[in-house]
């Protein structure tokens, strides 16, 4: 332990060693004797009836590579500096023996970074605010192997002893501005290239157009260079438009931060198209319009006669049905007809039938007589008329 300057005040020997002894208890930065650590820190807090508090920061710090960063530190309600010693360390930076690096030492009110891990040196400072508490720490021209959690360990003397634990988990990110470059021409338009490099962790790259809407794009191609970072490269095919304004966006959403880098294309950078290529795709139109037009006007032609023939072939249905009942009518009249004929002409021969017999059986001799003088009258006219008759004549005497 180092000499005390004479500025410090003067404490008793077993409380200065104790206090040196629980702020080296609490200088260990291997996380997974966090918790003990903790607790007995506590408990020799308690037998030397001091105040402890520990506290981990919700919310991450997250720093640009290259740029500088605070990581927050402080104890309220203190007003003076004197008996303040401050120190700054890293979780997973440790020694051959196992103990935490340095990163930042501050006691007896200045700077003691003898033991300061070289990758910090000359990188870190404590905010000119002492007396109110504030110890944060300035970490210049941030490296990405600068990640990790940093613990803040404070311990105040006088006027009560105090011992104070924050632990901070910073997130380095590296961004920078993308190039847009003209990688030819496809068909009409123009392709154009957008790259970006020196991003960690992967970032996301997307092309706009002037009214700011996402364009369809090609995959995008990723690969890291010899440091670990990202190069993203992607290309776009933009036909000409009123402004030709596009813009290459690239995004770490998680975290908020973006670049853009916008591009104008000059009307004559993009592909005069041949007349040839016009007047093809016309004459093609124009001829299947024709081809169209005249199965069009044929099928309207024939789509009439279909409609004339369906409606006579109904016309002459109805006609047909019409006369189908007509006929029948008559049938059926001409069948009643019959019918009555039928049954008058069976009445008559009834009568007639029953007169003939009722007249037979009443003369029944003088009709035998009347046929016996009947033939013999048709004799004698035979014979007169053999006898007149020349060719009777020559058939007898032959």
């Amino acid at each position: 332990m180092k000499k005390a300057s004479p500025q410090r005040p003067s404490v008793d020997l077993f409380n200065e060693f104790s206090l040196y002894l629980i702020f080296a208890s609490t200088c260990s930065s291997d996380m997974k004797r966090y918790s003990s650590r903790s607790l007995g820190l506590i408990l020799i807090s308690l037998l030397l009836e001091t105040e402890t508090s520990h506290v981990v920061s919700s919310d991450p710090v997250v720093a640009v590579a290259d740029d500088d960063v605070i990581l927050p530190c402080s104890l309220l309600n203190f007003t003076k500096s004197a008996g303040l010693v401050v120190k700054w360390s890293r979780s997973n930076l440790t020694d051959t023996t196992g103990k935490d690096k340095v990163v930042h030492f501050y006691r007896d009110a200045r700077d003691s970074n003898v033991d300061q891990d070289e990758s910090y040196r000359g990188r870190t400072s404590l905010f000119k605010e002492l007396k109110n508490g504030n110890v944060s720490l300035k970490l210049s021209r941030v490296k990405l192997s600068d990640e990790g959690n940093y613990m803040c360990y404070i311990l105040v003397q006088e006027p009560n002893s105090l011992v104070h634990e924050t632990v901070i988990q910073l997130i380095v990110v590296a961004v920078s501005n993308p190039v847009i470059s003209i990688n030819g021409t496809n068909g009409s338009g123009v392709v154009l290239k957008c790259e970006a490099k020196s991003w960690y962790p992967k970032p996301e790259m997307n092309w706009l157009d002037s009214e700011r809407q996402v364009l369809p794009a090609g995959s995008a191609e990723t690969r890291r260079d010899t440091e670990g970072l990202y190069i993203v490269r992607r290309h776009v095919t933009v036909n000409k438009k009123v402004t030709n304004t596009f813009t290459c966006r690239v995004q770490l959403q998680k975290f908020n931060f973006t670049r853009e880098t916008g591009y104008n294309i000059p009307d004559e950078m993009f592909p005069t198209v041949p007349w040839v290529w016009i007047a093809v795709p016309v004459l093609i139109v124009c001829v299947c319009g024709l081809v169209f037009g005249f199965m069009w006007i044929k099928y309207q032609k024939l789509r009439k006669k279909i409609d004339f023939a369906d409606q006579q072939i109904q016309e002459l249905t109805d006609e047909l049905d019409t006369r189908e009942q007509e006929l029948t009518e008559q049938l059926a009249k001409l069948k009643q007809e019959r019918a009555a004929l039928v049954s008058s002409v069976d009445n008559g021969c009834h009568r007639f039938s029953f007169s003939r017999t009722l007249s037979m059986s009443l003369s029944n001799k003088p009709l035998r007589r009347n046929t016996m003088a009947h033939s013999m009258t048709e004799k004698a006219d035979v014979k007169e008329d053999e006898e007149t008759n020349p060719l009777h004549q020559t058939i007898r005497t032959t």
